[in-house]
């Protein structure tokens, strides 16, 4: 299966990432909060805020997002071909084989309450073609007495992703975490790790050595009393 291209998991809070590409230069300026290094080889998929609702968009971005991106050992472990896994220099603590997350971390300058009631929805693209959506969630409800939001991010087009992304309200501007996966991923990952994970066992496994033989005991000489 083909990680990157439709790359597109729910645990811990990582930051990402590249920022996303639009066209036009219609959307306004975001900030991606941190940069993770060189997480695929491919730019990951785009995302943005759009006016409108998932049933109804404008295609033109209001604001771009970060673009979704999988961890490197995602696309390493997902690869059909032998060799080692560079992103991975312990596969015996690993652990198990989990369904992969891509994850994206932008600044909006805006507050959440204007993107809230401005009508807005988060759609995904396809990462080799912009114009092929894959996710999308309508931006609704109301925030918790900590300033955040989650929404769902529902499958489009059979693509086979679906998430979630989460808006923390910081006053004048909005933080917006997206959680993209898909778990035909999943089967793929667990292949490689568990070829990984017996190859370090049996490396760590001391191969049996043939004991010494056991020599014939000398021909004693009875003492006679």
């Amino acid at each position: 299966m083909r990680v990157p291209g439709k790359l597109l998991l729910t645990a811990a809070v990582a930051t990402a990432l590249t920022l996303g590409v639009v066209g036009g230069g219609l959307a306004q300026d975001s900030t991606p909060v941190a940069d993770m290094g060189d997480m695929t080889a491919t730019p990951g998929n785009p995302n943005h805020i759009h006016d409108g609702t998932c049933q109804d968009l404008d295609p033109n971005p209001k604001w771009v997002l970060a673009n979704l991106e999988f961890p490197a050992w995602v696309a390493d472990l997902s690869s059909s071909e032998g060799g080692e896994v560079a992103s991975i220099p312990d596969a015996a603590a690993f652990g198990g084989a989990p369904i992969p997350v891509a994850v994206a971390t932008t600044e909006v300058p805006v507050s959440l309450s204007e993107i809230v009631s401005g009508g807005h929805a988060i759609n995904v693209h396809d990462a080799n073609d912009i114009s092929v959506y894959i996710a999308c969630g309508n931006v609704g409800g109301v925030p918790d007495e900590r300033g955040d939001l989650f929404i769902g991010l529902d499958e489009q087009n059979g693509s086979g992703y679906n998430g979630v992304a989460w808006l923390h309200d910081n006053g004048s501007s909005t933080t917006v975490t997206m959680f993209v996966n898909n778990n035909g991923v999943a089967p793929d990952v667990a292949v490689k790790l568990d070829e990984l994970q017996k190859a370090a066992a049996a490396a760590s496994t001391p191969e049996a050595t043939e004991s010494a033989a056991t020599p014939e005991a000398a021909e004693g000489t009875p003492v006679t009393t």
